[in-house]
Order: structure tokens, then sequence, then C-alpha cells
């Protein structure tokens, strides 16, 4: 292979391992184990780690690191707090430079979540549960140790926290993060990058949306590349991965033109035995019965069907690819965050009047992959929901809107239902949680 070319494909497969590293670093939060991502995941020894949190605190140092992520997980594993909580991070727009020398990297992701902790009232002062949009934006850097791609420095930069029901020009910041591990940091973080509906935004301005990343990072000579075997299976991982990424896209515009009788044919190993497709608690259809399922739907567009009301808004935007390909690189599994506008036929609360009701639809897609006749196809498509809210209340005042108990045929699973609840406890030593969760890399 010519060398230009086998460094630019070494290229995208350090981008490729840095985006699937931070996939897996929220996965471990929606865990809640902070000590994996302290011990798989960052280089705790290298003397220039460092975590810093939004308003946290900058904590420097592997003795510092280490006392604050325990304390994380201390905090995590209290339940006092934890009724109804909600923490899934959304990531989005992954932009990774590459030093000259291949072993470090920057890296920057857009977070917009849809949150629900206690906070404090404004108006009160008294804390309560309260349904949150945070929005911020990771700035990290990344070391290359043994190989294999390390978090050096972890850095959430924190735009607005604002509740639900009043919108980030009415309140920007409603909670503050400071002190919440009781370690000593190494420096106070100035919080000047939360926004504030009466700053001035510009180019020419204090405030704006930075930090930003350099075009490059010169530290040293590029080496040369290798096309060794090790080499050349980080490439094939890479692509498999962004192919993987690329079908779930063609899943969702065929699901989006209601072809989906296309789709089973196009991209589903249908004929497979294990093949299966489940959408929230509608069961999980198998074989045989998914192909009726999916013919059943086939027709979304014929006149009064329930699906194709006026005013229909099903567009499912995902967020936080995570992707793991099993170790003979015949399967892989994947699964990415659902945030999205919806508006359908809904019934909410009070009554039982079905109507066209705008909410946020809150999930997981959890699928599995295999390789046939050198082309990825989807094995099992599965829809996990969280909460679908209507747009006006929020995920804590009605968590659940609407139920897809579907009337086809063949349906011989036991429905799952996953939603939120805010009475549930969410912590490490409770039951519910945010999976189902993948494993790690060669754990399959």
């Amino acid at each position: 292979m010519d060398k230009l070319e086998l460094a630019r494909l070494i290229r995208m497969a350090d981008r490729v391992e840095i985006c699937q590293l931070m996939a897996k670093f929220t996965q471990y939060f929606d865990q809640f184990d902070a000590l994996k991502i302290l011990n798989k995941l960052m280089a705790a020894d290298h003397p220039e780690v460092s975590v810093e949190f939004m308003e946290d605190g900058l904590y420097a140092g592997p003795e510092k690191v280490k006392a604050y992520m325990h304390a994380v997980q201390k905090y995590l594993d209290d339940p006092s707090d934890k009724r109804g909580w909600m923490a899934l991070q959304n990531l989005a727009n992954p932009h990774v430079v590459i030093s000259t020398s291949g072993n470090r990297a920057r890296g920057q992701w857009d977070v917009l979540n849809a949150n629900a902790m206690q906070v404090p009232d404004y108006s009160s002062g008294q804390r309560k549960l309260t349904a949150l949009w945070v929005c911020g934006r990771y700035d990290n850097e990344f070391i290359k140790v043994d190989g294999q791609w390390k978090l050096l420095k972890v850095h959430l930069v924190p735009y607005f926290k604002t509740p639900f029901d009043q919108g980030w020009l009415k309140n920007p910041d409603c909670v503050r993060l400071g002190g919440m591990s009781g370690v000593e940091p190494t420096r106070v973080s100035n919080p000047r990058s939360i926004y504030h509906s009466d700053a001035t935004y510009s180019g020419q301005w204090l405030h704006n949306y930075g930090p930003y990343l350099p075009d490059s990072i010169d530290d040293g000579p590029a080496p040369e590349p290798m096309e060794d075997e090790a080499t050349l299976r980080r490439i094939e991982r890479a692509a498999a991965v962004k192919e993987i990424e690329m079908l779930q896209g063609r899943y969702l515009t065929l699901l989006e033109s209601f072809s989906m009788a296309r789709m089973c044919e196009e991209l589903f190993a249908w004929k497979h035995p294990e093949c299966c497709f489940m959408m929230c608690e509608g069961g999980e259809y198998r074989g045989p019965d998914m192909k009726r399922f999916v013919d059943a739907c086939s027709d979304l567009k014929s006149e009064g069907n329930p699906m194709t009301v006026h005013g229909w808004f099903g567009m499912v935007d995902l967020w936080t690819p995570n992707i793991v390909v099993s170790n003979d690189g015949s399967r892989a599994k994947a699964q990415w965050n659902v945030l999205s506008p919806h508006a359908m036929a809904v019934t909410p609360y009070p009554g039982d009047e079905k109507k066209v009701t705008a909410y946020w639809f809150i999930a997981r897609y959890d699928n599995e992959y295999i390789k046939l006749d050198g082309e990825w196809k989807i094995l099992k498509n599965r829809v996990y929901s969280f909460a679908r809210s209507p747009y006006e209340l929020g995920w804590v005042r009605q968590p659940d809107a609407r139920r897809l108990m579907h009337a086809y045929h063949g349906c011989g699973v036991e429905p799952f239902q996953a939603s939120y609840h805010p009475d549930n406890v969410y912590s490490g030593k409770g039951p519910p949680n945010w999976g189902p969760l993948l494993p790690d890399e060669g754990e399959f």
C-alpha cells in the first residue's frame, strides 16, 4: 500500500478509536461506574492527567484525579438524591485532531442532554426534582499508551443548565456543581463560559462558544507507517464502525420515508434465524413473524392509518454512537441515544383523548449486526424507550404519553418496558438503570 494512503488510513483509525473511547466514557457514566472510567479509559498515572467537569474545579495530577474520581463514585453510589435521576449524555459533532507524532490528540464534542435531578428552585430556594436541558462541550486531550488511546485531560465546558419549563433565556444556569466531591481542587474553575442572555457573542468579544481546536498539533516528526497485521486490523475495525454508522443512517432514511418493506429487504439479515425487530413495548418479532410485521407496516401512507394522521412528525435523531466489533470481525453490537422531537396521535394525561401531540422522544437503539458476503446487515433492531414527554410538560411531570402495543399477529415475546419514571431511584445500587449496556472491546 502507498505510504501516504496508509498514513491517512491510520489517522482515520485513530479518530474512530477516540470517538469510540468517548462513547465508552458516556456508557460507564450510565452504569454509574466512575472507577471504570478511571481504571480503563484514563492515563491515570500520567503527570499531566486532569479532570474538570463544568464549574466543579480543575483536578490535576494522578493523586488529585484519583481522589476526585473515587469521590464521584461515592456520590453516584449514594441513592439519597437519585430519585428521578436522568443524566444521559448525548454527544454530537465530533472533531478530532491527531498530532504529527500520532501519539497525542485533541477532541471536541457538543453536548445536549435531557437531564433530571434535584436542584434548588430559584423562587423558593428549596431543592426539587427538575427536568433540565444541559448544554455544553467536551474539550478533551488524549494520549496513546502502549498502542491504545487514553483520556489525558477531560474538560466539560458548560453553556447552560436550564429548567425544562423556563428555557435558556429566562434561566440559563439553575444549578452549580462546585464542591460536590469534597476534594480540594487544584484550581477553582472560571464559570465565564456559561451562557447568559445579557452577554454579547461574536468573534470580537470575550463571550463565544469556545474553546476551539487548533488546525494542527505539531509534537515532532510523523512516524513511518507500518503495514503490519495489527495496523491492518485497526483499519478494518475502524472501517466496520463507519460502515455500521452509515447502515444505521440508511435505516433511518427508509424508516422516515415509510419504506419498511424495502428497508427489510435491503438492510436486514431477515432470513437469518436470529433476526428480530423490536420497537419499544410493542414486542419483539423474530424470523417469519418479523417479515409479517414489516409487511403489515409497509403501506403506512394509506388513508386513515393511525400512524399517518395529520401533523405526524417522526424524525429520529441519533447521538453518541457506541459500536463494538466482535473478535473475529463477523458481528457487531451498537447503541445510539435518541433525543428527538416527535408529533403523533397519542393520549397525554389527564384523560383518555387521543390527539396529535408534540413530544420529546428519549430512547436508545440497542442493535446487533452481522457481516454476510462482506457486507454488514442489521441482525437485531431494538428500540428501548425511556421517555415520551409532551412538549409543554417535560419528562418529570409526564414521562410517557404513548404506548406502542401493536395489534399485528406474531408478537410472541413479552414486551419490555424500560420507561423512565420520576419515582424510581437511579444509582449504582438501584434496580432501574439505563441499560442494556454493551460489552467492552474483546469481550465477545
